[in-house]
């Protein structure tokens, strides 16, 4: 419980050092990229590279035939050990895609299955709801301890994952009426070994069609934690 309220009180004054979609210095600074599908355009930080998606990733764990791998990319400093990944639900799997919807039930699943292969899983962050430019979004952190290897000492894996519904629902005039379907879901995943490096995702942007660029995590997404990692 320290080490994870550690995590916490670290990440508490980055989240209001979010990047200012009017700072020109700061969009500097970041890589662009644009799905032409979905007229979204991402900005993230200039640490990473593209690389081309593997196969099998623990950032994707979803069959690939019902989730579109967007942006895969791994950091390039040799300290580092983050990598992200952009991908999409769409209607190509139906099931899954009302599933995904409903957003934290999904991003709480698919994160503790995604670091199963390492050990046993834990959740430090419930999946927590908020908006993207009017987009509903939730996000969630967990982590595991990978076994140790001969002579080394035991790793901990962080993950976050958070995904928006990729298209703003029509505002109900009563709570009976209907409620257009949801076409696509957005999904960024984020892993690395370095707790302290978790900041990282705070640099992440996106732009809508031609809205706005709006920061992918706010601050209030995270609740304040005490020193012995109670709320």
């Amino acid at each position: 419980m320290l080490r994870y309220a550690s995590i916490f009180l670290f990440l508490v004054p980055c989240l209001t050092a979010l990047p200012q979609a009017s700072d020109r210095s700061n969009l500097d600074v970041l890589k662009r990229f644009h799905d032409d599908a979905l007229n979204i355009t991402y900005f993230y930080p200039s640490r990473f590279a593209p690389v081309p998606f593997p196969p099998t990733t623990p950032l994707t764990a979803d069959t690939r035939k019902c989730m579109r791998p967007t942006l895969f990319a791994n950091s390039v400093t040799s300290i580092d050990t983050s990598s992200f990944a952009l991908s999409t639900v769409d209607d190509t799997c139906p099931d899954l895609l009302r599933f995904a919807s409903q957003l934290g039930p999904f991003i709480r699943e698919s994160i503790l299955n995604q670091l199963k292969q390492y050990g046993h899983p834990g959740i430090i962050q419930e999946p927590t709801s908020y908006t993207i430019d009017g987009h509903a979004a939730a996000i969630t952190l967990a982590s595991v301890i990978m076994p140790a290897a001969s002579g080394k000492v035991a790793q901990t894996m962080y993950a976050v994952k958070a995904c928006a519904l990729g298209s703003i629902l029509a505002k109900r005039r009563k709570r009976s009426d209907p409620v257009g379907p949801v076409s696509h879901v957005l999904c960024f995943d984020f892993t690395t070994q370095n707790g302290d490096l978790l900041n990282l995702m705070f640099s992440f942007v996106v732009q809508f069609d031609n809205d706005p660029l709006e920061p992918m995590f706010l601050g209030r997404v995270l609740p304040r934690r005490n020193s012995r990692g109670l709320g």
